[in-house]
């Protein structure tokens, strides 16, 4: 038997079409943003490199996994928390015949930070507008951090908190949950679809921050997103921390397209997730062999 990835939506007619998870050595619920679920419409992203990473081991050390994912590109940790006792704690409260999660795989926050940064007027999210006042000489002056605070204190935190309690509070108690830490990426014009949106490049054009600031103010808001991240497994040993960071080649800065290991701004290409697919493998295999 092979490992397989199957979306949430999917489960139905894959069970009518012969699946059955209870033969799996693990099953995992896949929750989370883009990460979780495409780089762009038509590229997938981590759950199917692992599956291709584990199906890839040697005969009999693999060890089959089916990983369900009810991950939705663009989604906050946020928006998951509110939504905690839909289709995330159904799937983790339903009593299942002969089977039940071994895990949860999860990635969130990107969109919460990036959201903030972006999709609001300038200087009213967590980044500062630089077209008033002096011209800023350091990533710092261009970020507001008591508006970064709270975002992380009043909407992810709370978020991740209702999302881990669902867990505790489901037939899945104690299983495991390993965070996603993301890694680097390059502020660029970027976009996902032809004529779509960037992600950094659009809030640091909106907010007049100096492209000289780019890329030092992208790793200092990555820096702030993965302590967040971190922050979630204190206190909580079954959350660990999958550590991504400083995976990826970064792509070269100016460029359109795909570039090292990046697909478009914050995505990873084939080889990227490839390289991601490994270190969530063995960060997966030192807890659930």
């Amino acid at each position: 038997m092979a490992s397989v990835v199957v979306r949430g939506i999917e489960f139905p007619a894959a069970l009518d079409q012969g699946l059955a998870p209870e033969q799996f050595k693990r099953r995992f619920l896949v929750e989370g943003d883009s990460w979780m679920d495409r780089s762009s419409l038509l590229v997938p992203s981590l759950p199917d490199s692992l599956v291709a990473e584990y199906n890839a081991q040697p005969a009999g050390q693999g060890g089959d996994v089916l990983l369900i994912s009810i991950a939705r590109f663009g989604d906050t940790v946020d928006n998951m928390g509110r939504a905690e006792s839909g289709e995330f704690g159904l799937w983790l409260r339903t009593s299942f015949n002969n089977w039940k999660f071994d895990g949860v795989l999860f990635s969130g926050g990107g969109n919460d930070i990036i959201d903030a940064a972006r999709d609001t007027e300038p200087g009213a999210g967590i980044l500062r507008d630089c077209s008033k006042g002096a011209a800023p000489t350091s990533a710092q002056q261009c970020i507001n951090l008591d508006a970064l605070g709270d975002l992380v204190a009043q909407s992810m935190d709370p978020g991740f908190l209702k999302l881990y309690d669902v867990v505790q509070d489901s037939p899945c108690k104690g299983i495991p949950m390993f965070l996603n830490d993301y890694d680097f990426p390059t502020p660029r014009n970027a976009p996902a679809t032809q004529g779509g949106k960037s992600w950094l490049y659009e809030a640091f054009v909106k907010n007049s921050i100096p492209k000289a600031l780019w890329q030092e103010l992208t790793d200092l808001i990555f820096i702030h997103l993965q302590m967040t991240i971190a922050s979630w497994t204190q206190g909580r040993p079954t959350v660990r921390l999958v550590p991504t960071s400083g995976t990826l080649v970064p792509a070269a800065p100016g460029t359109t397209g795909s570039s090292h290991d990046w697909l478009n701004e914050i995505h990873p290409n084939a080889s990227g997730w490839a390289k991601l697919a490994k270190v969530w493998h063995k960060a997966i295999t030192d807890v659930l062999p």
